[in-house]
């Protein structure tokens, strides 16, 4: 890559005098050339410019390759297209993004012509799954946010294809934060084959010159002495629940603090157990996503005789105590009065885990005060203190461009009606929220998210308040302040959200902490899990990188005759579905084929047979196309009978099957989504627990990876 006086990028694929040189990116290219790479660098030093960078020199070496650029999001996928739009000399034609709402006829005529591919992983996986085009022929493939490869998410499969039939495979992670240890960051490496990682800080030298300082403020505030009197007497309520857990050996007495992740976790893993009891899991998925492992938490209940159905009811007692106990500590007293309706609600309808909170005197003195005594007028310390760092950044530094981040999307609305107030027509201030919606809360669009960023981006906004959809991969140019309204308990979230600023000018970073709640733990484990990713990097030698990947030149075929063939696929796309389910049952048939042979040459299977245990395949010799044959002939005669078969399905699984098939993308949904989803529709606790078990049982949903997946309508 060569540099035109220091100023510019300039080469082959790349526009004249349109990337501008950074001498950092010029040395982090040349190292991922000819190297699996993971890359990273604080959010502000340009990974979508080494990105843009690795692409052309990726296009010089094969003119005739594909290139695909990888990212989680819509947002980022059309970020990531307008990048290689505006700095690549290359046809916008043959630039095109992927996402579910193509049609797969249309991605794979658009995939063959297509030079640079940008998609969700997702996409990529299910056409890759289904053989409707192939990887031998991509010279590069770029990971963003590579910190999500773990489990089992798209990445880690995708990569795993791309080493397998690309002759000279080239991968570029790129990440800000990629974890706090050694084994999450060890996980990333051996998830994308990475043979060399390249980090950088504002402190090293090639890079100090290009950066400028952020200055971190912890700005403490205190709660009113009634208030804090509330707080305990909630807390007290929470800990007469906890005594469930602790009596039944359910949860660690020693803690010194409790979550609402301890209680999710219970539910979680009680949910995992009775879909592995039903066999739609394996045994290894069912292991590896248990949180609770020595002993596992259906074990303790099997031998104590625990009521399920409770432990499921006390979860959900717990989590809302907690839940209300973070509003009221660290939000504001409205939201926390918000959430006490909501309670007595549910409590109305009949849900036993809001009754138990409701009926209890803690909960009717707690109320009856906040009445009684006008409370609700009164606002959270953090208000006041954003409104004097507002006035600060405008009067001092000349500052209209800040963001605020918060948790929660009811704060966001909460503090933007009293900034507009307080501000009156001063100041612009929109929010910035997600997409999902509720009923009595609608999510932006992504046009919506779309036109908001580009109006802050032209100064007709002066103060974004963002969840966390804003934390990641967001464009979000020349913000000299950032202010956290809470802090947040990870290192990676507060990477991304302080690295918002500072970007071109020097910055500020401000986090409102409540003295004596949990914003004081949350900040403390957030520092210092920085800092041990910090020290791991800067001393990665125990890491373990990939070696001797082999690799030759990648070979294409003379030109085809076009394109007959293709336009008869797209004409006859019913047999391409039949082709389509036939390549999935081989891969399954692949699958089993491979986990019959690793069991044969394990010495559990060698054990068994000392002690006279007969085999099915030790009495036949079977051939592979004869096996391959009797499976799919088995598999097709199980799924005829559960075709034929008529369920009875009542309205609650029907409305959960409704609520993946009109929310999910492609069929998949985020089960903490369906489960907020399904609040709405008065399916909540055990209810759900019951309807969703036997909406999978049925074979309507799956959930894997905290992800629900639609397999079959009832209609």
């Amino acid at each position: 890559m060569q540099s035109d006086s220091k100023k510019y990028f300039n080469g082959p694929y790349l526009k004249k005098d349109v990337v501008h040189y950074r001498h950092y990116q010029y040395n982090i290219v040349n190292s991922c050339k000819n190297k699996n790479s993971l890359v990273i660098l604080p959010t502000g030093l340009g990974k979508t410019i080494i990105a843009i960078l690795l692409v052309a020199t990726s296009l010089k070496k094969y003119p005739k390759a594909k290139i695909i650029i990888l990212a989680p999001t819509r947002p980022l996928i059309s970020q990531h297209k307008a990048s290689c739009e505006k700095f690549l000399s290359i046809n916008s034609e043959e630039i095109t993004s992927f996402t579910g709402k193509i049609s797969p006829e249309k991605r794979i005529l658009l995939f063959k012509k297509s030079r640079i591919i940008i998609s969700t992983p997702q996409v990529i996986i299910n056409d890759l799954l289904r053989g409707r085009y192939e990887l031998k022929h991509v010279s590069l493939i770029v990971f963003d946010e590579a910190h999500k490869t773990k489990g089992k998410y798209s990445y880690n499969l995708i990569s795993k294809e791309y080493l397998r039939i690309c002759s000279d495979p080239l991968i570029l992670g790129l990440t800000a934060s990629p974890g706090k240890d050694y084994e999450r960051i060890q996980l990333i490496c051996d998830n994308l084959h990475i043979e060399n990682i390249v980090f950088r800080n504002y402190e090293d030298e090639d890079v100090k010159d290009y950066v400028y300082d952020v200055d971190t403020y912890i700005s403490l505030v205190s709660l009113s002495a009634r208030i804090l009197e509330l707080s305990q007497i909630w807390q007290n309520l929470f800990s007469k629940f906890l005594r469930f857990f602790i009596d039944r050996n359910l949860i660690n007495p020693y803690k010194k603090y409790y979550s609402k992740l301890d209680f999710l976790r219970i539910t979680h893993d009680l949910t995992l157990s009775f879909q592995y009891k039903k066999d739609f899991i394996s045994e290894e998925e069912y292991l590896d996503c248990l949180f609770y492992q020595d002993p596992k938490i259906i074990d303790i209940i099997n031998e104590n005789n625990i009521d399920i159905n409770s432990v499921f009811s006390y979860c959900s007692s717990c989590i809302s105590l907690l839940h209300a106990k973070d509003l009221i500590e660290t939000q504001d007293i409205s939201l926390f009065i918000s959430f006490l309706e909501r309670i007595k609600f549910k409590a109305e309808k009949g849900m036993l885990s809001a009754k138990r909170i409701v009926n209890s005197k803690h909960f009717k003195y707690v109320n009856s005060a906040i009445e009684e005594e006008n409370l609700s007028n009164s606002t959270h310390p953090k208000l006041n203190k954003v409104i004097s760092i507002i006035r600060e950044e405008i009067e001092e530094f000349n500052n209209k461009k800040i963001i605020i981040f918060t948790q929660f999307r009811e704060m966001a609305e909460f503090l933007k009606n009293k900034l507009m107030i307080e501000f009156q027509n001063k100041l612009n201030i929109e929010k910035f929220i997600g997409q999902s919606s509720k009923i009595d809360d609608m999510g932006y669009s992504q046009k919506v998210q779309t036109e908001i960023l580009q109006n802050f981006r032209e100064d007709k906004i002066n103060i974004l308040i963002a969840t966390s959809v804003a934390e990641e991969g967001i464009d979000i140019p020349n913000v000299d302040a950032i202010i956290f309204y809470e802090p947040v308990p990870s290192e990676i979230r507060l990477i991304q959200r302080r690295g918002r600023t500072g970007r071109f000018a020097p910055g500020r970073c401000y986090i409102l902490i409540t003295e004596d709640t949990v914003d004081i733990p949350f900040y403390i484990v957030a520092r210092r899990k920085e800092g041990t990713m910090k020290s791991i990097l800067t001393n990665y030698e125990q890491i373990q990188l990939s070696e001797n990947l082999e690799r030759k030149s990648i070979i294409f075929s003379t030109p085809e005759i076009k394109n007959c063939s293709d336009l008869e696929l797209i004409q006859n796309f019913n047999e391409r579905r039949d082709k389509e389910k036939e390549i999935l049952a081989n891969r399954s048939i692949e699958d089993i084929l491979n986990q019959l042979d690793e069991f044969c040459n394990s010495n559990d299977y060698e054990k068994l047979k000392e002690y006279g245990v007969t085999f099915y395949s030790d009495l036949i010799k079977m051939e592979l196309p004869s096996m391959k044959k009797r499976i799919l002939k088995i598999k097709g005669k199980k799924s005829t009978s559960q075709g034929n078969r008529k369920i009875y399905l009542n309205k609650n699984i029907k409305s959960l099957i409704n609520l993946v098939k009109n929310y999910g993308i492609e069929g998949k949904l985020d089960y903490k989504e369906l489960l907020e989803l399904a609040k709405q529709e008065e399916i909540v606790d055990r209810k759900f627990n019951i309807h969703f078990n036997q909406a999978c049982f049925q074979g309507y949903l799956r959930k894997k990876d905290n992800f629900v997946h639609l397999i079959m309508d009832y209609d």
